[in-house]
């Protein structure tokens, strides 16, 4: 008797490892994960599918600005949102194409969310890139 319960813990916690695991689908969800200071984040590369969107929240300085770059493997139609606290978007590239360009300077510090949308055709591996101003 004590084995199963054994063995139905192991399950378990199999279960629970795949699940997370699969948050790294976190972006497929749309919901973002905590990317931290924007000063220590370099880049992160996330597989989108096709009509789906990877979600990272970053937390910005004030008056430094931001180069922000999407750089896919595949040619796909990707886009790039950026929406600050309250959830109103302050930039975005919505043009053509597997890659994407901003530039913002966030007025006041707090954290950003950057949403990549990639509408396909196929899945694609999208590479996020931050570099602040000094």
């Amino acid at each position: 008797m004590r084995e199963n319960f054994w063995r139905l813990r192991a399950l378990v916690a199999l279960v629970a490892l795949f699940a997370l695991m699969g948050s790294g689908a976190w972006a497929q969800d749309g919901k973002p994960i905590d990317g931290g200071k924007a000063q220590a984040f370099k880049s992160k590369t996330f597989d989108v599918k096709e009509k789906g969107k990877a979600v990272i929240a970053l937390s910005f300085p004030a008056g430094k600005e931001a180069v922000v770059t999407v750089r896919s493997k595949k040619k796909t139609d990707v886009h790039l949102f950026v929406y600050d606290a309250a959830k109103k978007m302050v930039t975005k590239d919505d043009s053509p194409g597997p890659n994407c360009d901003v530039k913002l300077t966030p007025k006041a510090a707090g954290t950003y969310t950057f949403e990549i949308s990639n509408l396909g055709p196929g899945d694609n591996a999208c590479t996020l890139k931050v570099e602040l101003g000094k």
